[in-house]
């Protein structure tokens, strides 16, 4: 049987299956998923659990001893980590003959980080699947990460504004393991309630003065200073590069769209809800598209493009400098 993540919860419920497949690339929901199969079968007293990690010279023989009957009798979990998702020739063979006959005292676990076309459809998956339950996950979409974000915070009590879910999710570009400490930090902070945006950007900045968030919007207002002095902060914490490029790259395109939506005569209303901006930025983008002209951002651009090839090592430089440099062309003289 296949299931989505969203419907393991209610085939729990319903019972215990001998076998379960869960693979996908989304390390926050695989985790999930195994945490609550685990959390019922100990509920039906499976309280042995023996964890095997499938690696490079791994003996498939240790799966069928860690089966053998328990000396204290108890009900046992196999917790089988395969994260390749190909488990080769001989795996393939052996968990396909378990897959025939499981056994009701022992539930097989397998979870497999890299999960592709051909691991989905291979034999000895669908004879797992048949035999028991297979939960395919697939990322979050850039579009679905504020309903999935508000679904999270609603389970903690959190009633957001539609604002405070559009920063959330610009924020995180859609790192489910960052966007779920987001949360857990807002419920701690804000507790039950209603949670605007004006929350949202000072558990930013409590969180770090140096943010990728923080450095786009001096970029925007061509605060010089404040800007470089984010970088520079930015830089010593060893912050990683391409996402912060992303940000980056990210609200100069916007504004860009902007600049050419008025040109073209567009309504400000439609173009901001067209490009999703919120509110509290609307002001922001509305000075830098009309600061900013067309040889500004094709120059901003190029400098992006610069830091990209001197971050992989495909241009002589430092990026550091390079992003020192585009603040300075872009700020306000």
């Amino acid at each position: 049987m296949q299931l989505k993540a969203e419907q393991l919860a209610g085939s729990l419920e319903q019972g215990l299956a001998p076998v379960y497949l869960v693979g996908g690339e989304e390390p926050l929901l695989l985790q999930e998923c195994c945490d609550q199969i685990k959390a019922a079968a100990k509920a039906q007293g499976f309280l042995e659990r023996e964890l095997l990690h499938v690696g490079q010279g791994f003996d498939w023989s240790e799966l069928q001893s860690v089966a053998a009957p328990s000396l204290f009798g108890s009900r046992k979990i196999i917790d089988l980590r395969l994260p390749t998702g190909k488990p080769g020739r001989e795996g393939g063979a052996i968990l396909t003959k378990w897959a025939e006959d499981p056994d009701p005292e022992i539930l097989l676990l397998v979870s497999c980080e890299k999960w592709d076309a051909g691991s989905r459809k291979s034999k000895w998956a669908s004879k797992l699947a048949k035999a028991g339950v297979q939960i395919d996950i697939w990322p979050i979409a850039a579009s679905q990460l504020p309903s999935w974000l508000q679904q999270r915070m609603q389970r903690q009590g959190m009633q957001p504004e539609t604002d405070a879910l559009r920063i959330l999710a610009d924020r995180l570009e859609g790192n489910l393991l960052a966007a779920n400490q987001e949360v857990d930090r807002l419920a701690l902070l804000k507790g039950p309630g209603p949670i605007t945006a004006e929350d949202v950007l000072q558990a930013v900045a409590d969180s770090s003065r140096f943010d990728a968030f923080v450095l786009s919007e001096h970029m925007l207002t061509g605060n010089l200073k404040e800007g470089l002095r984010v970088a520079a902060g930015l830089k010593r914490i060893g912050t990683p590069l391409p996402p912060l490029l992303g940000a980056l790259l990210k609200e100069l395109k916007t504004t860009e769209a902007f600049r050419l939506a008025m040109r073209a005569g567009e309504p400000e209303t439609t173009a901001f809800r067209r490009l999703n901006i919120w509110y509290k930025k609307q002001g922001i983008i509305r000075s830098a598209a009309r600061r900013l002209d067309t040889r500004k951002l094709f120059e901003a651009f190029k400098i992006l493009a610069l830091v990209d090839r001197q971050s992989k090592g495909r241009a002589a430089g430092d990026p550091w400098r390079s992003i020192d440099e585009l603040l300075l062309q872009l700020s306000v003289r």
